[in-house]
């Protein structure tokens, strides 16, 4: 079930976060993701285990999702769609559009963001560390 994140999942949401990112945010960046006004922080969560999670935000204009993971023992099996389908769902009434950042390496997100009709705007050179990469900026616009 995707619902809003809450603050008794945000240690699990922050041992995915570590396994799926070099730059883990800290349980207190997410802590501080959970409390913003303008954020938008879901989490797919079955029997008490959190399996995903997304973070963004909208400024009433122009989406962004910020962060998007789900738990290896449960990839691959449409939780990052229904996660994004929410995010999307979320913005529908507000937002124009919607953007993110991904590693150039990280093809199965790419193909799963060009499946939700994200297209590549942009390249940011050296965007990551850990190992550094460029990063694709992608952008989808919103049918209201």
């Amino acid at each position: 079930m995707i619902a809003l994140a809450e603050e008794c999942f945000i240690s699990q949401i922050a041992e995915i976060e570590k396994a799926a990112f070099s730059d883990a945010w800290s349980e207190k960046s997410l802590e501080s993701a959970l409390l913003d006004e303008t954020g938008i922080f879901l989490a797919e969560v079955d029997g008490g285990e959190v399996r995903g999670y997304i973070i963004g935000s909208c400024d009433g204009f122009s989406g962004y999702i910020e962060r998007i993971a789900v738990s290896a023992d449960h990839r691959k099996k449409g939780i990052g769609k229904q996660l994004l389908s929410a995010f999307e769902k979320a913005l529908t009434q507000t937002a124009e559009s919607i953007s993110l950042e991904v590693r150039a390496s990280n093809s199965p997100a790419i193909g799963l963001y060009g499946s939700f009709g994200f297209e590549r705007a942009g390249v940011r050179r050296n965007m990551y560390s850990s190992p550094k990469e460029d990063g694709i900026v992608m952008i989808k616009k919103v049918i209201k």
